[in-house]
């Protein structure tokens, strides 16, 4: 049997420290339950499988939810498809599945962006393929910025994870459509489908979509690429055609109408810059972001000695602007539509797409120093074989776990997986998926068309997010009575019932 080297057994350590955390995470999804929109758009569905049990009539509910929303208040299509389809519908037991879509989409999705750049375009050892992707994954499952609304609620986590995962598939297929000759009929069709279901999702995603594929092309004509600008013309198209019929329904401007400031497109554009500044370098800067780096230096090192003299990466300062413009441009979304930087799940998709330019910042720095230092000669062999950088990654782990211990001391639920274990262990997850339990055979026990139901005693972090309220008149009553077919539910304050 041969005998791992260094760098396969450090990416296997890193795999396995990867997979401990999502235990507790995936563990306290059986708890789960879903609230809030989860019932209104997912109400025709829902009623369609209790008295039909039938997929097509389901597939017809969410199509319907997809029709009325268009009209009467978003046009976010393809993400009100999938929002129709939350796994309650099929019985509330399924919601537990919930962290399982996410973070498999999450994780998914970027292992096969980061598999196309790094091994077969940057041709890299796979080692450093899954150490990077380890690294990635451990630290946007443990440090995402609202961790309920992007792993445990699925509507919010459908509308912005999901099409966020999207357009990583999209973007990897497209590397694979221009630089490999395999396959490509079949790369072309997938991408274009990928494109129409990008260009119908949240405006963040489809924006950054817009921008990449129009700067792809620009930078290809430019290059005098005509045969790969070709090959990405029709996914463009169909791209630009989702994201008309998105922007131009009818329900934007019925929605619009409720906001009461919209700074306007400069304002909004500039206001977009400072917010982008601020988010990053101040409100979510902490030691964890400096020990991300750090555990990212050997193996994006060890890339860029792969591709070796095949790039000279020029024109290093404009990446580093195309990068703050392309992170700033997400904010922009937000701004203009209600004048604030956003919220809790639109966020996370920054904050993911802030990690992975991270990455691409750091390679090309790194791969300008090796090419423009000359340093090809000076530091031959794998950095990783090195004791001196087995050293340096062994104290990383110990400062990670320091600065972890300590994070984690003060805050319970700073980190993903020590919240989950925290809610787990003290037992207030069981408590309120008893709650959750309770609640549903109520709903589905009770006689008549009106019913009260206390709200939740407990709230755990990660699995709360949103509750009914006294009032019958309130939208979440009014989500959940549609979706339990009830002409009224009231909230009542628990332990008033006693």
């Amino acid at each position: 049997m041969k005998k791992r080297n260094a760098g396969a057994k450090i990416s296997i350590f890193l795999t396995i420290l990867f997979l401990a955390g999502l235990i507790p995470v995936l563990l306290l999804g059986r708890y789960n339950y879903p609230c809030a929109d989860d019932f209104g758009f997912s109400a025709y569905s829902h009623i369609a499988w209790m008295e039909t049990r039938s997929v097509y009539q389901v597939l017809k509910g969410a199509w319907q939810t997809v029709v009325e929303r268009w009209i009467g208040w978003q046009g976010t299509f393809s993400s009100i498809f999938v929002m129709a389809l939350q796994p309650a519908i099929w019985g509330e037991g399924a919601y537990c599945l919930v962290p399982w879509i996410m973070i498999g989409a999450m994780s998914s999705s970027t292992l096969f962006l980061l598999f196309v750049l790094f091994i077969r375009i940057l041709r890299a050892p796979k080692s450093v393929f899954v150490s990077v992707s380890m690294i990635y994954l451990i630290f946007a499952l443990q440090c995402m910025i609202d961790k309920t609304q992007g792993f445990f609620w699925f509507n919010g986590a459908a509308h912005y994870m999901i099409p966020h995962s999207i357009a990583l598939f999209l973007m990897g297929v497209l590397l694979l459509l221009v630089t490999q000759e395999r396959k490509r009929p079949f790369h072309l069709a997938l991408s274009c489908l990928l494109a129409i279901f990008t260009g119908g999702s949240n405006y963040i995603t489809a924006l950054l979509a817009a921008v990449l594929f129009a700067g792809s092309l620009i930078l290809l004509l430019l290059c005098r690429k005509k045969k790969e600008s070709a090959l990405l013309a029709l996914p463009f198209f169909f791209f630009l055609t989702a994201f008309a019929l998105n922007v131009l329904a009818p329900g934007n401007a019925v929605r619009q109408e409720t906001m009461e400031y919209r700074p306007g497109i400069v304002k909004s554009i500039l206001l977009s810059f400072y917010y982008c500044v601020e988010y990053v370098s101040e409100t979510w800067f902490d030691w964890t972001y400096l020990l991300f780096v750090l555990a990212l230096l050997p193996f994006l090192w060890e890339a860029v000695k792969a591709v070796g003299p095949r790039f000279s990466y020029p024109c290093p300062l404009l990446v580093f602007g195309g990068s703050y413009c392309l992170l700033s441009a997400m904010f922009t979304p937000s701004l203009f539509a209600t004048g604030i930087a956003g919220g809790g799940r639109i966020f996370n998709i920054i904050f993911l797409d802030f990690l992975l330019l991270v990455i691409a910042n750091l390679f090309y720095m790194m791969g300008w120093l090796y090419r423009h230092g000359h340093l090809s000669d000076k530091l031959p062999g794998s950095c990783l074989e090195r004791r001196n950088t087995q050293i340096y990654l062994g104290c990383v782990l110990l400062l990670a776990g320091f600065i972890g211990v300590l994070y984690t001391a003060v805050n319970p639920d700073y980190f993903t997986s020590a919240s989950a274990y925290h809610s787990l262990l003290t037992g207030e997850a069981a408590a309120y998926g008893k709650e959750g339990e309770d609640r549903t055979q109520a709903l589905r026990m009770a006689d008549g068309d009106s019913i009260s139901l206390e709200r939740f005693a407990t709230h755990p972090y990660l699995l709360f997010f949103s509750d009914i309220e006294e009032s019958p008149d309130d939208w979440k009553n009014k989500s959940m009575a549609r979706y339990y077919q009830k002409q009224r539910i009231s909230g009542i304050t628990p332990g008033a019932m006693e």
